[in-house]
């Protein structure tokens, strides 16, 4: 499937969460679109971190997604590249089978090989180092980041995924090489289920997925780690939000993989103190005891 990529600045989308070029890539006959933040809106000099930051089933854009995660900030201050690329008509091909919303069955998408020519851009044009590329998405975003960390681990540092379990489909693949992987679920998610079963919304299925506890054994099992957990609470620092947060690390002396599961008791569909649309009846409570973007940033850096 030929490749060609277009490099050109289209736009620069400037707002309250700092400047957006927005940008295309021509990849498998169809035109991709993706949005980069530079720190402190300067092309690198030297080679930085990339984090690609992947939307939800629905496609919320670029200046959305900065705005939700606050990745942009984070990127100033620690200095690295934050990529927000869109799927075609909102959608991830995270496997399911089943898009999240269309009707359109996106299965002959290739969005990992998309995703993939994304890192070939970034490391050709000598911006982005080839060892700390990293992938976080949100719920459709999360279940792609999880194919990625299958298909394209061996070219990844670090991944994390959010209010997101492995679909049923793709958990007989092997992952490419041990990975280190964040997960950040709610138990009361009513979109995703804890316990696995039919991704749920607005009545209709939109595929399987395996529970949480399942997935998290996937991830451990792949990074070749041993099977139980330390186990600690996190301060309930806002006790309105109806949500407290217990971490269980798996990891093992002397080696650098690590799988952590944020175990939302009583959260929903949303990001972690995120500035995500607080809707309480549609996606369940929203866990505000610890900043997500802030703890998924600080899991990458430590890769």
């Amino acid at each position: 499937m030929g490749v060609t990529i277009f490099f050109a600045l289209t736009a620069c989308a400037c707002g309250d969460e700092g400047p957006l070029h927005l940008r295309t890539l021509s990849h498998g006959g169809l035109e991709r679109a993706y949005a980069v933040h530079y720190p402190r809106n300067k092309q690198p000099v030297f080679r930085k971190p990339l984090v690609f930051v992947l939307h939800g089933g629905g496609g919320a854009d670029a200046r959305t997604m900065a705005r939700r995660t606050g990745m942009n900030g984070i990127a100033d201050r620690e200095d690295f590249i934050v990529v927000y690329p869109a799927g075609v008509d909102g959608q991830w091909n995270d496997g399911r089978g089943k898009t999240f919303r269309g009707a359109k069955e996106n299965a002959a998408v290739d969005d990992v090989g998309f995703l993939s020519a994304l890192i070939d851009l970034f490391v050709q044009q000598g911006q982005a180092d080839a060892v700390r590329i990293y992938a976080m998405g949100l719920s459709n975003g999360g279940m792609m980041t999880y194919r990625l960390g299958i298909e394209l681990g061996h070219r990844l540092a670090a991944i994390a995924a959010v209010i997101a379990n492995m679909p049923e489909k793709i958990s007989s693949l092997r992952a490419s090489r041990p990975l280190s992987v964040l997960i950040m679920n709610g138990t009361a998610d009513p979109m995703m289920p804890w316990n696995g079963g039919p991704v749920r919304v607005f009545g209709k299925e939109y595929g399987n997925v395996l529970s949480t506890d399942e997935t998290v054994r996937y991830w451990v099992r792949a990074a070749l780690l041993p099977p139980r957990p330390e186990t600690r609470s996190l301060e309930d620092t806002v006790p309105g939000d109806r949500c407290v947060a217990e971490v269980d690390r798996y990891g093992a002396p002397g080696r650098r993989e690590e799988v952590l599961l944020y175990r939302l008791k009583g959260g929903g569909h949303n990001l972690p103190g995120g500035n995500t649309p607080d809707r309480p009846r549609l996606l369940g409570p929203k866990c505000m005891d610890f900043n997500g973007p802030e703890v998924i940033w600080s899991f990458f850096a430590s890769k």
